[in-house]
């Protein structure tokens, strides 16, 4: 993670996990700038699937939903079909109706790891970890 932002993009075999630590909030530059990260990011990799890890607590401002809600969106066009949301119960519940979209089956979960592997199920294995 860049010192500069608040949240972490890498790839795990064809699996895009972005990461919000604790305290994490999103301002609408933030959010701009994560957009931007993912469009980057999408437009020379394949993408099957998407794990988005949120451990803050804090309610998701204007701008987050509105990013979840992009990213999501970009998802589909560049052919993704699944998208984990992880987080506590009732932050994962809030994310996965928030990004839920035709053509993607969203899935939440407790932890990182059950999300990983459900997201790259059909995915190619590759050699490790990417951080992008």
């Amino acid at each position: 993670m860049q010192p500069s932002e608040r949240w972490s993009l890498r790839t795990d075999d064809e699996v895009l996990v972005v990461e919000f630590p604790h305290g994490t909030g999103l301002s609408p530059a933030d959010a701009e700038a994560l957009l931007d990260r993912w469009r980057t990011v999408t437009a020379d990799r394949v993408v099957d699937a998407v794990v988005l890890v949120v451990r803050t607590s804090r309610p998701c401002s204007d701008a987050g939903r509105r990013a979840l809600r992009e990213s999501a969106q970009m998802a589909v066009a560049r052919g993704v079909d699944r998208f984990a949301v992880v987080g506590e119960r009732s932050k994962r519940r809030y994310l996965k109706q928030t990004i839920d979209v035709e053509e993607v089956d969203t899935e939440a979960f407790s932890d990182a790891a059950t999300a990983t592997a459900w997201a790259r199920a059909r995915s190619k294995p590759s050699e490790s970890p990417t951080t992008i």
